[in-house]
């Protein structure tokens, strides 16, 4: 693998950060302008509604690429573990994207599609963790990427656990009425949807900065 292949890498971890920005501050236009008013006033038009259901998606699609890219990279070194990996989490984007879909097409309601995405993003969640533990065994990503990866992992698999806790539903009273569950959430909330775009973006600088060469020294079971 050649510097070429590590700068297309670093872009496209770069730009699944950037959507991954996206999809954040879309999500909490959408929640905090239009929520109220969905289903009550049909005469108006939503715009970050919409948008917060399309930037997961191309969110999703950088991501496959940066699955693909990391298994090329891991794989020499951990062959059996980063297959399984990359599986996994590629069930897992391709379910966040389609049921994503689903929901912009209308096909099914946000209280249905909320938690299979959510188990979808916790299939994600444990990619990221095993990448990054890789990414730290081979010492090729520096130490606070990799811990920060392991947070962001753990917090997507926490989502459907508290969606779980809530009765299944989106249920906003309940989770304010418990202090407990509204700092836990308000917690995997922070880490999931700031420290992703912050992992994913500090992804694509690592890998720009990575020489064949260098990576090779340093894990010789990895052809330049």
């Amino acid at each position: 693998m050649n510097a070429q292949f590590y700068r297309t890498a670093g872009y496209v971890a770069i730009l699944c950060g950037i959507a991954a920005v996206l999809t954040l501050v879309t999500s909490i236009l959408f929640f905090s302008l239009e929520a109220s008013t969905v289903g009550t006033d049909a005469a108006r038009t939503h715009l970050w509604g919409p948008l917060s259901d399309l930037t997961p998606i191309i969110q999703m699609a950088l991501l496959l690429g940066v699955a693909y890219f990391l298994f090329q990279i891991q794989r020499p070194a951990a062959p059996t573990l980063s297959w399984i990996a990359t599986v996994v989490g590629v069930i897992g984007m391709l379910g966040v994207i389609a049921f994503q879909a689903l929901l912009m097409l209308q096909v099914i309601p946000f209280e249905q599609e909320v938690g299979p995405m959510l188990m979808a993003m916790g299939l994600v969640g444990v990619w990221i963790i095993v990448v990054n533990y890789l990414g730290r065994q081979q010492t090729n990503l520096p130490a606070w990427l990799t811990w920060l990866g392991v947070a962001v992992g753990v917090a997507f698999i926490l989502e459907p656990v508290l969606l779980a806790a809530m009765g299944g539903a989106v249920n906003w009273k309940a989770m304010v009425s418990s202090p407990a569950m509204a700092a836990s959430s308000a917690l995997v909330f922070l880490v999931a949807y700031l420290g992703f775009p912050i992992w994913s973006i500090g992804l694509g600088w690592a890998l720009l900065a990575s020489h064949p060469a260098t990576v090779s020294a340093i894990n010789p079971a990895h052809p330049a």
